[in-house]
């Protein structure tokens, strides 16, 4: 009984074709391999980056806040110096004008006395002109009644009598009587003019008061104080948010590999199905040829 030799190059080419099947499962699973080695690289290498990018975010946040604080307590205290600054520059003016004021007051209060003083002196010389006046028609008044009277004694020396006489003593009367009345007229002048110069000299002071009253400087109010400067606000920062395993995305899965086993199975039922009746054959009369 010899074997066919179709048979036996049925089953060569069978086992040439699962090793070469066998060989494209090797090469696919090598790929399969070598590309989820690359994902898995890569899903390492874009993990560490987003936590890079996280702890930078991170100092950058810390930075951020830091220098916020810095330039708003740098605002802060340039404010106050400020503020600080105002406030003695109003101190410093208030001072100038009440040392102002206070110099005003004394010279108001030495311009009245020197007016009163002026007004006194110009009324007492007033007076002293009248009152020499006085005494001066006092003295002429005297003298026409000396005069008088030594007219009336020198007609009683030369004894007249009678109607002359009378007439003479009459004249003299008049004559006295005239020249006094021109005396008390002057008198009443003399005191008019007295009158009038003293109510000018009050005038007089009255306007120079309102003189010195109107250069008189106001009392200064003190202003009121600059409102102490706020507090500057700070900004707030939003701290960046620590990734968490959702923002790495999921983790690359191995494709599936091919199996040599499909090759071999498939190359052993490709030499059945093609044998099939030589093979039936020869199993039931024993006969392969």
């Amino acid at each position: 009984m010899a074997f066919p030799i179709g048979l036996a190059i049925s089953g060569i080419s069978s086992i040439l074709g699962g090793l070469s099947g066998q060989a494209e499962a090797d090469a696919q699973n090598a790929a399969i391999e070598a590309q989820h080695k690359y994902n898995m690289q890569a899903w390492r290498y874009g993990k560490r980056s987003t936590m890079a990018d996280w702890r930078h975010s991170n100092k950058q946040w810390r930075l951020n806040q830091k220098n916020e604080e810095t330039l708003a307590a740098f605002k802060d205290s340039t404010n106050l110096q400020d503020w600080d600054f105002k406030l003695k520059i109003q101190a410093a003016e208030y001072a100038s004008q009440m040392k102002q004021f206070a110099k005003s007051e004394q010279i108001y209060g030495q311009q009245l006395t020197f007016n009163q003083m002026a007004q006194a002196a110009a009324n007492e010389a007033e007076y002293r002109k009248l009152e020499d006046a006085i005494k001066e028609m006092a003295f002429q008044n005297q003298d026409i009644v000396i005069k008088a009277l030594q007219a009336e004694g020198a007609l009683a020396v030369k004894g007249q009598v009678g109607r002359s006489a009378d007439k003479a003593e009459q004249a003299e009367f008049a004559a006295l009587g005239r020249n006094q009345a021109i005396l008390a007229e002057s008198l009443l002048s003399a005191k008019a003019d007295a009158g009038a110069a003293i109510r000018k000299i009050a005038n007089d002071k009255f306007g120079a008061d309102l003189a010195a009253e109107a250069n008189r400087m106001l009392r200064p109010d003190r202003m009121p104080e600059p409102p102490k400067p706020l507090t500057t606000a700070r900004a707030e920062y939003l701290k960046p948010r620590k990734p968490k395993a959702f923002d790495f995305g999921p983790q690359p899965v191995k494709g599936a590999m091919a199996s040599s086993a499909g090759a071999w199975m498939g190359a052993g039922a490709n030499f059945l199905d093609s044998n099939k009746s030589t093979i039936v054959k020869g199993l039931s009369t024993g006969e392969w040829g």
